[in-house]
């Protein structure tokens, strides 16, 4: 199950269209990574992986892929170009994505 969508991550990344077509691959690589991540980190608290998330959960978890996902794809990026202002981003993201999905994990739920 992926929780978060290739136009989540754009709208993040400010993509247009025909930047977020060209992107398509590496967005759901990103993505299912980000879904790794997530999933493991319920596991590491004990918990199981939570599938089929609906109402608040599934709004919550939708956040923090893409959140993930955008990170991700943005340290890919700077793999094969220098730019301080992404890497400012992506850290950004990154951590308000590992913080949020640390307190989900640990509480299991959202309300």
């Amino acid at each position: 199950m992926t929780y978060c969508t290739s136009t989540d991550v754009s709208i993040r990344l400010g993509l247009d269209s025909a930047q977020q077509a060209r992107a398509a691959t590496r967005i759901t690589s990103a993505i299912s990574r980000a879904t790794i991540n997530i999933d493991q980190e319920f596991r590491d608290y004990g918990r199981a992986a939570p599938t089929g998330a609906t109402g608040n959960m599934a709004a919550v978890l939708k956040e923090i892929c893409a959140d993930l996902a955008s990170a991700i794809y943005l340290e890919d990026d700077a793999a094969f170009h220098q730019s301080g202002v992404e890497a400012v981003r992506s850290n950004v993201l990154r951590m308000r994505g590992n913080g949020e999905l640390q307190r989900l994990a640990h509480l299991g739920t959202v309300s």
